[in-house]
């Protein structure tokens, strides 16, 4: 009979399907503190914009508001990452059929504060749609730094975004 160890068997979570648990967790957690981080800051813009229109008059401040959000978040995507643009569901589709469309961290960070200064300034934009893109985006960045098949890659790319998608629904 084998002595109980209190030693976690490493042997066991450096196999195939422990490192994909351990990758799938990975991309879980990190598509989990990316909804976070949007709510967050969106919380904080819209509290803001709020200040704002109370101390000023509101028929002329939330326009403007709007106005230079969108405007923001439209530069913020057209300088560092033009792939980011759109509601990102037709991206992660065709990354998936296998078309060559680039989608890593730069991706959901431009998407990620793009998203957040848009909600934030009161456009009534969804924020289902963008929150697959940084989901998907995030697990091909995290996949991509360690040695996996395009197939395992695809696979992390889904799970991501259902995460994401998951943590975007509460």
């Amino acid at each position: 009979m084998k002595p109980l160890s209190i030693h976690p068997r490493w042997d066991l979570i450096f196999t195939p399907k422990g490192f994909a648990i351990l990758n799938a967790c990975l991309i879980g957690l990190a598509a989990e503190l990316a909804a976070v981080a949007l709510k967050q800051g969106v919380d904080w813009l819209r509290f803001w914009r709020v200040q704002l229109a109370l101390h000023f008059s509101p028929w002329l401040w939330l326009p403007i508001l709007g106005l230079v959000g969108g405007g923001l978040a439209g530069w913020l995507i057209n300088q560092f990452a033009p792939e980011a643009v759109g509601s990102g569901v037709p991206h992660f589709k065709a990354v998936l059929a296998g078309f060559p469309i680039r989608l890593d961290g730069r991706v959901a960070l431009t998407k990620l504060v793009s998203n957040m200064v848009t909600l934030g300034s009161g456009i009534t934009l969804g924020r289902q749609g963008p929150t697959v893109h940084i989901g998907a985006a995030l697990a091909a960045q995290l996949s991509r730094w360690a040695p996996t098949t395009p197939d395992y890659r695809r696979q992390m790319i889904a799970a991501g975004a259902a995460a994401r998608l998951a943590a975007g629904f509460n």
